[in-house]
């Protein structure tokens, strides 16, 4: 498997313990600095190879949904550890416009992926 392969494939598995996370700081509080370091990781990735990863069609897609996620969550932090758990679940719950951004942005990972694999084709 390629290294973008590896490394998209692993953008999954990071954005499943992301959001554990995050729903461990509306829980208990925490480090939103811990939170913040696994969020930058992919988003450097996407960044510092961009030239390569933008000829594929998924990628500039990703880079957009990654990023409002990423506002979602900021949101979400502040009223967390301002004293707002309540609010802050109900921004994340099933539903919400975060969950919405979450699973849109994982279907786009997963069928860029699949590009990526070969197992589907880019469109033209």
């Amino acid at each position: 498997m390629s290294s973008i392969a590896n490394t998209i494939y692993q953008a999954i598995v990071n954005h499943t313990h992301w959001k554990k996370h995050l729903h461990d700081i509306i829980k208990q509080g925490g480090n939103p600095d811990d939170f913040a370091i696994e969020q930058d990781q992919f988003d450097n990735w996407l960044k510092t190879n961009a030239k390569e990863l933008s000829q594929y069609e998924h990628y500039s897609k990703v880079v957009e949904l990654n990023r409002k996620l990423h506002y979602e969550a900021q949101k979400i932090i502040h009223l967390a550890l301002s004293g707002k758990p309540t609010e802050a679940k109900a921004l994340i719950e099933y539903g919400s416009d975060f969950e919405h951004l979450s699973q849109n942005l994982v279907q786009n990972i997963i069928a860029w992926h699949d590009i990526v694999i070969g197992k589907k084709q880019q469109q033209g």
